[in-house]
């Protein structure tokens, strides 16, 4: 681990403590000067010094209201305060204090503070060694010192003293991280478990909506509702897996990762919701209603919004059975707050319990509840910058409020600009005042640029950057170069811009299948950057309908240890035209290659006997499957990390698609890579 990536870890893991240590130190040190100088007069104090080491503590008490440029230094004014302030100032003060007592017992509390801000053995004992040989330079070496107090026994216990507690501390931290990763392997083996009958039910649904859409001439009237519960039942199941996927992450965070919120709408969001919810019967719809004035805009992540209305909405259905029951979510769009108000007209909470809701593990009337879902919700919310409260009138009704700020509002853009510093923007195009403004405003606004010449596709790193801006004006009609850049980015999910200023460049035809926003740079010229960063949060939904691909009896090979799924998508493929080959793991997939020629190959990652990373890497560099050294790989996963989208690439697969998958992703797929 690198030291920048080991003292982020140490100012996370500390930072919840932050003020009270700010207002420890800050206060601490200037008021010890009149302990040490009155009350207890000691040979040596410097006041100045004192009043140094207290201002590096004020950020800390002020840590949420500091400038927007402070906070990419944060981690370092953390560890360069914690230096100054404990083993430098303590050890300085101990030797200019002829090793006093009290200096040699306020030295030894120094270490055991400092050790027990800072559990990572490697930075404490380097700011330790660094802080107390300063001290030493500054105090020996400008104040020559003939101590008569000093024995060498101090150095003895206080050198035994410290390697046992930084010893001990780090034993505690190493035991809580492996708790931790219990806990990340159980989560994950449970999605695992969770997401195969789901994908199951998922492709049988999608086989069954192709049947009935073939035979639709012979359908009974009660088809279409038939279709209607299906298409209602893959809803809830894909957004289960997307919730499944986001929670995960958000463990891996140690906290509600942010790394994806963008702007939603907040009625679309709640409405898509209340639809797709599980109910039990269709009488439990018509038991909820949505109201609002207007609709506006939120920051966050639309996954987690969804979750949040799902488990108020979940909560309130468990007292379903109450006579007159029914849930009214009332939205309120005014100039100061987005006001969403879920109110349900269940059993009530009594007054004592409300302050508690919101602990974890707490649960009021409901039995086999792990009481996590409500906590979960407020850390949700919160990490959206607003506030839930919940008020109740017991034995008639409860209702949830959220507070939701503007997108436009100070606490949005600064949650904005700590995210900035994360995303990566990658400019194609010969216009050097695009190039030399997005530069020059990489440092204010915080992203990382770079910038490739629009006649170059050798090694551009689509898969590292969060938005690619084309410039239009940089090609012409017919461009060979742009041809083969729309090809590549047909490939990928990331954003892309398309900025013109002249009519010729509308002419050029762009791929429906790129996730792109076409922008007239005429209009946004008095504030180019501006305008250009508010895409990296603003949601691109321009999804197009995929035809369904055509084919002369193309071969696929289908390699999965889901034998269910690989029955049901084999099937689909089938029905569509395909030769499909099935395989159960890559040591089948590699004997079947051997025996037949197929034109893709679509292959799960992890499985018995061989994986999907190492039968890839024997398809591209064995010369036994040397006639498929070139054919097309898709991973068919249900869920990759960044360092497995890597790997994949590494190994020579050519794309991923995550389980589960609709039909008109698995065909948009075959289409891109088969023909």
């Amino acid at each position: 681990m690198s030291i920048k990536n080991r003292i982020n870890n140490v100012y996370r893991y500390f930072e919840p403590n932050l003020i009270i240590i700010g207002y420890l130190g800050s206060i601490g040190f200037p008021l010890y000067f009149f302990v040490w100088h009155y009350l207890f007069p000691q040979p040596y104090e410097n006041f100045f010094l004192r009043l140094f080491c207290g201002a590096l503590f004020i950020p800390f008490v002020l840590k949420d209201h500091l400038p927007y440029w402070f906070l990419r230094y944060k981690a370092i004014h953390f560890i360069a305060t914690i230096t100054i302030g404990l083993p430098f100032f303590f050890s300085y003060m101990l030797i200019m204090n002829d090793w006093s007592i009290p200096w040699i017992m306020s030295f030894m509390a120094a270490l055991f503070l400092s050790i027990l801000l800072i559990y990572d053995a490697y930075i404490i004992s380097a700011i330790s060694i660094i802080g107390i040989t300063l001290g030493a330079f500054f105090s020996y070496g400008f104040h020559p010192i003939n101590s008569e107090n000093f024995h060498w026994g101090y150095i003895a216990v206080i050198s035994f003293s410290y390697v046992t507690g930084i010893a001990s501390h780090y034993r505690n931290h190493i035991h809580y991280e492996d708790q931790l990763l219990f806990a990340r392997s159980f989560s994950a083996g449970i999605a695992h478990e969770m997401r195969n009958p789901f994908s199951s039910l998922y492709s049988s649904m999608e086989l069954m909506l192709d049947i009935l859409r073939q035979k639709s001439d012979n359908k009974e009237s009660n088809v279409n509702e038939l279709e209607s519960i299906i298409r209602s039942n893959m809803t809830v199941i894909n957004n289960s897996n997307e919730t499944i996927n986001l929670l995960l992450s958000s463990i891996n965070e140690h906290a509600i990762s942010k790394n994806t919120f963008q702007e939603y709408s907040i009625v679309n969001i709640i409405k898509s919701s209340v639809e797709s919810f599980g109910y039990q019967s269709s009488k439990d719809r018509n038991l909820v209603s949505v109201n609002f004035n207007k609709d506006t805009n939120y920051f966050g992540s639309d996954i987690l919004f969804r979750y949040v209305i799902f488990n108020l909405m979940k909560n309130a259905f468990y007292y379903k059975e109450k006579s007159n029951f029914n849930i009214n979510i009332n939205i309120e769009i005014n100039t100061n707050n987005n006001i969403i108000k879920v109110r349900d007209t269940g059993i009530g909470i009594p007054k004592n319990n409300i302050d508690a809701i919101f602990d974890d593990f707490f649960t009021h009337g409901k039995k086999n509840s792990s009481g996590l879902g409500l906590p979960f919700c407020k850390k949700v919310i919160t990490a959206f910058c607003g506030v839930i409260s919940c008020q109740s009138k017991l034995g008639e009704w409860t209702e949830f409020t959220i507070l939701l700020p503007k997108v436009d509002s100070k606490s949005v853009n600064k949650l904005k600009y700590e995210l900035m510093s994360k995303k990566r923007l990658l400019y194609i195009g010969d216009n050097n005042s695009d190039v030399f403004e997005l530069q020059k405003n990489s440092f204010s606004h915080g992203y990382n640029f770079n910038t490739v010449s629009p006649f170059k596709l050798i090694e551009i790193p689509f898969d590292q950057v969060d938005m690619i801006i084309i410039n239009l004006d940089s090609y012409s009609e017919h461009d060979y170069y742009f041809s083969k850049l729309q090809d590549k980015l047909a490939l990928l999910t990331t954003k892309v811009l398309y900025l013109h200023r002249t009519p010729k460049s509308l002419n050029l035809i762009l791929n429906e299948k790129i996730n792109y926003k076409l922008i007239n740079a005429n209009n946004i010229d008095n504030n180019f950057t501006d305008h250009i960063c508010r895409f990296f949060f603003i949601h691109f939904n321009n999804q197009k309908n995929t035809p369904r691909s055509t084919t002369d009896t193309k071969s696929i090979l289908l390699v999965d240890d889901n034998m269910s799924l690989r029955m049901y998508t084999g099937i689909l493929l089938q029905r569509s035209g395909f030769h499909v080959i099935h395989a159960e793991n890559g040591v089948n997939a590699l004997k079947n290659l051997e025996l037949s020629q197929v034109d893709l190959i679509m292959m799960d990652l992890e499985m018995p006997l061989m994986g999907g990373l190492e039968t890839t890497k024997q398809i591209r560099s064995n010369k036994r499957y040397e006639s498929h050294k070139n054919t097309p790989i898709i991973c068919f996963s249900a869920s990759l990390d960044e360092k497995q989208q890597q790997d994949l690439s590494k190994v020579g697969m050519n794309g991923f698609i995550f389980k589960p998958a609709t039909k008109e992703q698995i065909f948009s797929s075959i289409e891109r890579f088969i023909n």
